[in-house]
């Protein structure tokens, strides 16, 4: 046992006169992988738009306008904001195509924002026109008044309690800026916020 040890002692020593004597030149020093000083930190904000207060049957809509587009889809995320009472304002479905042209004709002369619902023929939407989304019932009586007073009749406030989401575009592009304000002129009474969000 002793001669193992002894062994293993000169041959420890010796192993570290080897190493000693070689050259210094040949071991090279590795390059370090990672450079502190080119890491650069990203901003835990970003600028991003909101869509917010989208009711179902409007939110339904959008969702099928932002699917038809080409690019960057992937930028949009929905959140559900829980459900809400509203008073949605608008013409019921008329009794046929010509009856509703006529009616829109009627509001593109006052100058009336308005969105035509054209979903299937099974929903209870299908042709209505809607006027506007409320949150308050003293501003739909006093809307439903002005429509009587500009002509529009058959004007109904249906109260009811949607679920209600946002649309929030992070970082967003030229083009997708365009393609949410093209697409809020289609939806009279929706507002667009431009803010910050988080980064994820």
């Amino acid at each position: 046992m002793k001669k193992l040890l002894l062994f293993l002692l000169l041959a420890n020593i010796g192993a570290a006169f080897y190493f000693y004597s070689l050259p210094k030149n040949n071991f090279s020093v590795q390059k370090p992988l990672i450079h502190p000083e080119k890491i650069e930190l990203l901003p835990t904000k970003v600028a991003c738009l909101k869509w917010g207060s989208l009711p179902e049957p409007v939110a339904r809509l959008a969702r099928a306008e932002i699917s038809k587009w080409e690019t960057r889809k992937d930028l949009v995320t929905e959140i559900s904001q829980g459900k809400i009472t509203i008073h949605w304002m608008h013409i019921p479905p008329l009794q046929n195509a010509r009856e509703t042209a006529k009616q829109i004709e009627q509001l593109e002369k006052l100058e009336i924002p308005h969105l035509h619902i054209q979903e299937n023929a099974d929903n209870p939407w299908h042709n209505a026109i809607s006027l506007a989304i409320l949150m308050d019932n003293s501003d739909a009586v006093a809307l439903t008044e002005d429509m009587k007073n500009k002509g529009v009749e058959h004007v109904l406030d249906s109260e009811q309690t949607l679920e209600q989401f946002e649309f929030v575009v992070r970082s967003p592009t030229k083009q997708i800026t365009e393609n949410i304000q093209q697409l809020i002129r289609q939806f009279p009474g929706t507002q667009l916020e431009v803010s910050e969000c988080d980064r994820l």
